[in-house]
């Protein structure tokens, strides 16, 4: 397996049980392994955990209840400008006296990475770092986590949920039963295949141009889709950001309609149908994937089939804007 050496984010991806935590944890020093880990041409395989400068935040985040949130963060390494920069980054300054154990989920994961960077690591892993909070919690945390991207210290972020995938990465790597499976980028690995039953699309937008009198912003994603949101909404958000639609909130027509209230309205191509108990998931090419679900008897009526001329209408207030 090979990480691009220009995606500031790698996320490896796969189910339970395909070697994914095995992998970073060979990576870390954690687990032996055979073969060779080369990083920046320096062989890792021969040296201690201690001495490869990685960053290594397990799913199960353990911190030193002893210890304070500051002492916590120093103890991966005393740089001050480091840890005043990570701390203003990840919002950690209301945090530094108290004691781990009266944090929540998400503000002890804040912390086990603020100390993991504070090691200077040449590498940061992240193991399923969000898979034990809820939703509203975990895109939270994306938006620090993107953070952390943009602090240019190169990252394998681990997961299961191709949303966080999307959102964080720009390189994917799909692991089946210890192989790589597949790789490329994030969307077209992950949104193109209607079987593996994903019903966000997920976007991410920037190039923002506010139209506060029609009440509308308009936005670019980064594959070229050109999409129109509430301005109220997106006003005062920074960009770039991540926005994200269901399958199920897209309404589909067989010809393009000549009267439609939805602001979003965009040709593509059917590129693969997967039915499944009266439901049919398709696959639209516009010209990146955009995934779609209606019922079958929808479906009939449109008589679709791989290769059918689409437009798909898309609410502005129907997208969930993360951050």
């Amino acid at each position: 397996m090979q990480c691009r050496s220009d995606a500031k984010v790698t996320a490896l991806v796969g189910p339970s049980g395909s070697g994914k935590t095995s992998l970073i944890e060979s990576i870390a020093g954690l687990r032996s392994a055979s073969g060779r880990i080369v990083i920046d041409s320096i062989s890792l395989a021969e040296l201690p955990p201690e001495r490869r400068r990685i960053g290594y935040v397990p799913q199960d985040v353990v911190l030193f209840p002893h210890l304070s949130v500051r002492d916590n963060i120093f103890y991966g390494g005393r740089d001050r400008g480091r840890f005043d920069s990570l701390c203003h980054t990840l919002e950690l300054v209301p945090l530094l006296d108290r004691s781990p154990t009266t944090l929540s989920g998400g503000e002890r994961q804040r912390v086990a990475i603020a100390r993991a960077l504070m090691t200077d690591p040449r590498l940061l892993l992240l193991d399923e770092p969000l898979a034990s909070v809820d939703q509203p919690l975990r895109e939270r945390i994306l938006m620090y986590l993107r953070r952390v991207r943009d602090l240019d210290v190169p990252m394998i972020y681990v997961t299961h949920q191709q949303f966080e995938a999307v959102a964080l990465s720009s390189w994917c790597i799909v692991l089946r039963d210890g192989r790589v499976a597949a790789e490329g980028r994030p969307r077209e690995i992950l949104f193109a295949d209607p079987s593996s039953g994903a019903l966000e699309n997920v976007f991410e937008v920037s190039n923002p141009r506010h139209e506060p009198e029609k009440g509308i912003t308009r936005v670019v994603t980064s594959d070229g889709l050109e999409l129109v949101l509430p301005h109220d909404r997106v006003a005062d958000v920074g960009f770039p950001m991540i926005v994200r639609i269901s399958a199920e909130e897209i309404v589909l027509f067989g010809e393009r309609p000549g009267a439609i209230s939805s602001r979003n309205l965009i040709e593509g191509t059917v590129t693969a149908i997967r039915e499944t108990d009266g439901i049919v998931d398709l696959v639209v090419a516009a010209p990146s994937p955009i995934r779609v679900r209606i019922t079958r008897s929808a479906a009939d009526e449109l008589e679709l089939a791989n290769g059918s001329r689409v437009w798909l209408a898309m609410r502005s207030r129907a997208f969930r804007i993360v951050g």
